[in-house]
C-alpha cells in the first residue's frame, strides 16, 4: 500500500517539475533564515554566561581615581555581606582618547591594564597566542578587529591630552563587558614595561583603580552597584568612575543582536507562510486540473485517505529535502553574521553546526507545512467518481459574466485582461497576499537601516544618548556659574546644558537618575506619557520602573540616595534602552533635596549650525588649559552606530533580495500554469490572429495590477505601521512609543524596483506562450 502511495506522490511530483522547484527555494530560505534567527536567539545568553565562566568575569566592575577615599571603598566592598571575593589593581583611565575607528575619526575612553598583574578576575586572553613582550605592544577589544579591520602587527594611533601614541597590535581581547562601545570606558592591555612607560608619561593625574567583584549571591548585585556608586559621589569627586553590574553590561551588549535576531526569524515565518499558501494554491490547483483522474482513481478502490497521503507525502518530503541544503547554507553564512554578532557583543563568535536549531527549523517547518496540506486537501472526500467524470459540475461558475465583450466599450486586450483578472480572484488575493507581506518587510527593514545610517534621531532618542556636540567634564574643581556664563559666550556656542548621571533607588529597586536644571532645552526627549519634571518635588520615572512598582503619573515615590530618602511625584514616563530601562529623571532643586551640596558634574555644548568642532576644541584649550576632560559626542555616537549599521545595511539588502527573487519565483509559478490550463484558449486566441506579444501583454495586464495592489498595500502598511512593528520588537526592553524617520522617496524607489522586476519578470515568463500553436492543438 505505502508503494501505491509513494508512486501516487512521485507522479504527482513529476507532472509539476517547476511548481516543486519553486517551493522548494521558498522552503529553503525560510529555513536558512529561520535557522540563523533561531542559533543566535537561543545561543547568545548561554555562549555569554560561557565566556563570563572562562574568562573569570567578575559580577560587579568599577573603575574610580586612586585617591584618598580608595580604602573606604575597598572597605565598603569587602563589609558587604554578600561579597564572595573581590581585588583591586592599577589602572590608567584616557577619558578622550581620539581615534580611528574604520573610516571616522572618534573619541573613546580607555581603561587600561597592566597583562602582567597577576589577577584572579577577568582574566587576560587573546584570540591568538600573544607574541612578544615588547613595551610597543597593545592588545585591544577583538571588537577592533571585526569593527574596524586592524590586524596584528597593525599600527594602532590615538591622541590623548594634544599627545600622540603610537603602539604595535600584538593581539585581541575577548571582553563580555568593557570589550564593546556601549558600556563606557574599553578595557586595553599593555605589557609590564609599557604601562609602566605610559604611567610614568601621563603622571598621577590619569591613576585609577578597577576593582572587580564576585558576591555570594549575584541578585544582590544591585544594592553593592549603589552603595559603591553612592559613596564614591558622596566623595567630592569630579573625576569620571563607573560601576557597572555584569548582568546590565550582558543585556547591553545584545540588545541589538536580539533586535536582529528577531527581525530573521519575523522575515523567515513571512517566508514559511509564503510557502504554505503556495502549497494550498497548487493543491487546490492539482484537485481541479485532475478531477477526472481523482474520480478514476476513486472508482478504481482508492480510498480518500490514500489520495490525500499522496499529497502529504508530496509537499512533506519535499520540505524536509528542501530544509537539509537551508541548514546548510546557514552553516556556510554563519561565519558572515558571527563578524556582526561578535562587534556587538566584543566576544568571538564559534562558528559551529547548531543541532537543535536545526531540528528546530525542520519540525516547525515540516509541521506546518503537513497541517496546511492535511486541511488544504480534506475536499477530496467530497469528490465522488460521477461527480469528477461529470468533470466537476459543482465547480462550474454559473455566475453574471461582469465583462460581456460585446457590449464593451474598453479596449478587447484590456477587457480580456479584466476577465481574466476577476476570474481568477482566490489566486489574486493569494498573490497580493505574498506581495504586501514581502513589500512590509522590505520597507520596514529600509526605514529601519535610514533610522542607522540617515536620520539618526529615533534610535538615538530610543538609546537615550543627548545629542549634543561636546560633554565637557572638569578634571579639577567644581562646576562655577562663572564658568557656565565664559564657555556660553565662546564663538560658535549655541547653548549649553547640563545632564548628570548618578545611581539611586526605588525602595530596593536600583536605576540611573538623571539630572538637569531644564529638560525642554535638551535634544533628546524620552518621555512618552506626562511632561518632564519642573519643581524640587517632580519625578519622571521610566515605564519599566513604573511597571516593577506599580506606580502611575500622579503618584507619589520615596527615591533614596546616599542614606537619604525624599518622596516626589510622578509627572511623566520615559523609556530608553541604556541600563535596561531603569532611568529616572528630576531636576537639581529636586537633587539637592537629596544632596543639598549637590553642583553640576558635566556640560553638553551644542555648537551652532555649520561650527566647527576642531576650532571650538581648539579655543576651549587656548582659553581653558587642561582643565576639561572633552568628548566629542558626535563622533562617540556615530562609531557606535557604525558597528551595527553594516549589520542593517547587510540584512536591509537581503531581505529585499529575497523579496524580488520570492515575487519573482510567484509569478513564474502562476504565469506557468495559467498558460497551462489556458493552453487551448490561447491557441484559439492565435487562430483568430492574435499575436505572440498581444498574449503576453493580456496575461501581464491579468496580473499585474494585483502586483501593483500588493506593493501598494505593503508599502501603506510599512509606511505607517514600521512604528507599531518595532514597538513589538522592543517592548521587552520597556519602549512604547517610537518615531521612526522615513524618507518618503526611498520607500517610493523601492516600490518602483519591486514593480519593474515584476513587470520584467512577467513579461519574460509569458513568452512560454509562443510554444502553443494551433497545429499542435489540431494534432492533439
Amino acid at each position: 500500500m505505502s508503494s501505491l502511495i509513494g508512486k501516487l506522490a512521485w507522479s504527482n511530483i513529476r507532472k509539476r517539475k517547476s511548481a516543486t522547484v519553486t517551493l522548494f527555494i521558498l522552503i529553503m530560505i525560510a529555513v536558512l533564515l529561520l535557522n540563523i534567527g533561531l542559533t543566535v536567539i537561543l545561543k547568545l545568553n548561554s555562549f555569554q554566561q560561557e565566556k563570563m565562566t572562562e574568562l573569570r568575569t567578575p559580577e560587579i566592575s568599577a573603575y574610580f581615581p586612586k585617591d584618598d577615599y580608595l580604602e573606604e571603598y575597598e572597605e565598603l566592598v569587602d563589609s558587604y555581606s554578600y561579597t564572595e571575593s573581590w581585588e583591586n589593581e592599577a589602572a590608567i583611565l584616557l577619558a578622550d582618547a581620539k581615534m580611528k575607528y574604520g573610516q571616522t575619526d572618534t573619541t573613546v575612553a580607555f581603561i587600561i591594564l597592566n597583562m602582567d598583574t597577576p589577577r584572579t578576575k577577568g582574566l587576560f586572553k587573546t584570540t591568538t597566542p600573544p607574541g612578544s613582550k615588547d613595551a610597543n605592544m597593545i592588545y585591544l577589544p577583538y571588537l577592533f578587529h571585526v569593527g574596524s579591520g586592524y590586524n596584528l602587527g597593525d599600527t594602532f594611533t590615538f591622541v590623548y591630552d594634544n599627545n600622540s601614541f603610537s603602539y604595535t597590535i600584538g593581539g585581541f581581547i575577548e571582553e563580555p563587558l568593557l570589550g564593546t562601545l556601549t558600556n563606557g570606558a574599553l578595557k586595553v592591555f599593555l605589557t609590564d614595561e609599557g604601562y609602566k612607560q605610559l604611567g610614568e608619561r601621563l603622571g598621577t593625574e590619569a591613576q585609577y583603580s578597577f576593582l572587580s567583584a564576585d558576591l555570594t549571591d549575584p541578585s544582590k548585585d544591585v544594592k553593592l552597584e549603589q552603595m559603591l556608586s553612592e559613596r564614591i559621589f558622596a566623595s567630592g569627586s569630579t573625576d569620571q568612575f563607573q560601576v557597572m553590574r555584569a548582568e546590565v553590561g550582558l543585556q547591553g551588549n545584545r540588545v541589538f543582536v536580539n533586535l536582529l535576531a528577531a527581525i530573521l526569524i519575523v522575515f523567515a515565518l513571512i517566508m514559511v507562510l509564503i510557502s504554505l499558501i503556495v502549497i494550498r494554491f497548487q493543491i487546490l490547483g492539482h484537485i481541479e486540473d485532475n478531477l477526472t483522474n481523482i474520480g478514476i482513481l476513486k472508482a478504481n478502490g482508492y480510498t480518500s485517505w490514500q489520495i490525500k497521503n499522496a499529497l502529504l507525502l508530496q509537499f512533506t518530503s519535499v520540505s524536509i529535502i528542501a530544509a537539509i541544503p537551508g541548514g546548510g547554507l546557514s552553516g556556510l553564512v554563519m561565519p558572515l553574521v558571527g563578524n556582526m554578532i561578535s562587534s556587538s557583543i566584543g566576544l568571538l563568535w564559534p562558528i559551529s553546526f547548531e543541532g537543535v536549531s536545526a531540528v528546530l527549523s525542520l519540525v516547525i517547518v515540516s509541521g506546518l507545512v503537513l497541517l496546511v496540506t492535511y486541511l488544504s486537501s480534506r475536499r477530496i472526500r467530497n469528490i465522488t467518481p460521477i461527480t469528477a467524470l461529470q468533470s466537476g459540475i459543482l465547480t462550474h461558475n454559473f455566475k453574471r459574466n461582469p465583462i460581456p465583450l460585446e457590449t464593451s466599450r474598453m479596449n478587447l486586450q484590456f477587457s480580456l485582461s479584466l476577465k481574466a483578472l476577476v476570474r481568477q480572484a482566490k489566486q489574486n488575493m493569494m498573490i497580493v497576499l505574498i506581495v504586501a507581506g514581502l513589500t512590509f518587510s522590505s520597507i520596514f527593514c529600509s526605514i529601519l537601516n535610514f533610522n542607522f545610517k540617515g536620520d539618526t534621531s529615533a534610535v538615538i532618542e530610543l538609546v537615550g544618548i543627548e545629542r549634543s556636540d561636546f560633554l565637557l567634564l572638569p578634571k579639577n574643581g567644581d562646576l562655577q556659574q562663572g564658568k557656565f556664563t565664559e564657555l556660553e559666550a565662546m564663538p560658535g556656542v549655541e547653548k549649553l546644558t547640563v545632564l548628570d548621571s548618578m545611581v539611586a533607588s526605588i525602595k530596593n529597586t536600583s536605576f540611573m537618575l538623571r539630572v538637569s536644571d531644564d529638560y525642554s532645552k535638551l535634544e533628546t526627549q524620552t518621555i512618552y506619557k506626562g511632561r518632564e519634571p519642573i519643581y524640587d518635588n517632580e519625578i519622571v520615572i521610566s515605564g519599566v520602573i513604573a511597571k516593577l512598582e506599580n506606580s502611575e503619573i500622579g503618584d507619589e515615590v520615596p527615591i533614596t540616595f546616599n542614606g537619604v530618602t525624599e518622596n516626589y511625584l510622578v509627572t511623566g514616563l520615559s523609556q530608553q534602552i541604556s541600563q535596561l530601562g531603569m532611568v529616572a529623571s528630576m531636576t537639581g532643586d529636586g537633587m539637592r533635596r537629596l544632596q543639598p551640596e549637590y553642583t553640576p558634574l558635566s556640560i553638553n555644548v551644542y555648537l551652532k549650525e555649520g561650527g566647527d568642532a576642531q576650532a571650538f576644541v581648539k579655543d576651549l584649550e587656548a582659553r581653558f588649559p587642561k582643565q576639561w576632560n572633552i568628548t566629542n559626542i558626535r563622533e562617540t555616537v556615530d562609531s557606535t552606530l557604525s558597528t551595527f549599521t553594516a549589520a542593517v545595511s547587510s540584512m536591509t539588502a537581503v531581505i529585499t533580495v529575497v523579496t524580488i527573487i520570492v515575487v519573482s519565483l510567484i509569478l513564474y509559478l502562476v504565469i506557468k500554469t495559467l498558460i497551462l490550463k489556458r493552453k487551448r484558449e490561447f491557441g484559439i486566441l492565435k487562430g483568430m490572429g492574435y499575436t505572440t506579444f498581444n498574449l503576453m501583454t493580456q496575461i501581464t495586464f491579468s496580473l499585474f495590477p494585483v502586483i501593483v495592489v500588493g506593493v501598494a498595500l505593503g508599502s501603506i502598511g510599512g509606511y505607517f505601521f514600521s512604528d507599531s512593528a518595532f514597538v513589538l520588537l522592543l517592548s521587552s526592553l520597556g519602549i512604547y512609543n517610537v518615531q521612526l524617520a522615513v524618507s518618503l522617496p526611498q520607500v517610493m524607489l523601492l516600490c518602483a524596483a519591486i514593480l519593474v522586476v515584476a513587470y520584467a519578470v512577467s513579461m519574460l515568463v509569458a513568452r512560454r506562450i509562443r510554444k502553443v500553436s494551433v497545429y499542435d492543438l489540431i494534432m492533439d
